[in-house]
């Protein structure tokens, strides 16, 4: 597994999506859609901010978090997935086989990351998540 979100084929300093996430659960009769706006400073910055269906924002920035543990991983994965290459990163997705029973990248050739990204739990439950308006620097 080479990253989660945002693989980028080259050094990036900055980047900005807004993105719509639609997670699909065995248990709910319907898909829940959310859609937010991400924002990535190297070398340890993420904001992962949701507006739809309800504000939450989620920050890192280097050991100062405003998240519980769970979530702490989740955007360690995300800024290892965009960072990527170091050993600390690489631990990272390691630990996100446990979590995933697989995850579908679908590149945009143009701009070298990622367009959709479709990640499948190992309970069955689909999270799909597509980025728009992406600026890397």
């Amino acid at each position: 597994m080479k990253g989660l979100f945002l693989i980028i084929l080259t050094a990036i300093i900055s980047l900005k999506a807004d993105f719509t996430q639609t997670k699909t659960v065995a248990l709910m009769n319907e898909p829940q859609v959310s859609t937010g706006h991400m924002e990535y400073r190297a070398p340890d910055y993420l904001q992962w901010e949701y507006i739809t269906p309800q504000p939450v924002v989620w920050r890192m920035d280097g050991n100062t978090c405003n998240v519980n543990p769970p979530i702490q991983r989740l955007l360690r994965m995300i800024m290892a997935s965009i960072a990527g290459g170091n050993k600390q990163d690489e631990k990272v997705m390691r630990e996100a086989k446990r979590f995933f029973q697989s995850i579908h990248i679908v590149m945009d050739e143009d701009k070298e990351v990622a367009k959709r990204v479709e990640m499948t739990e190992k309970n069955g439950d689909t999270t799909i998540i597509e980025f728009t308006n992406v600026v890397a620097q």
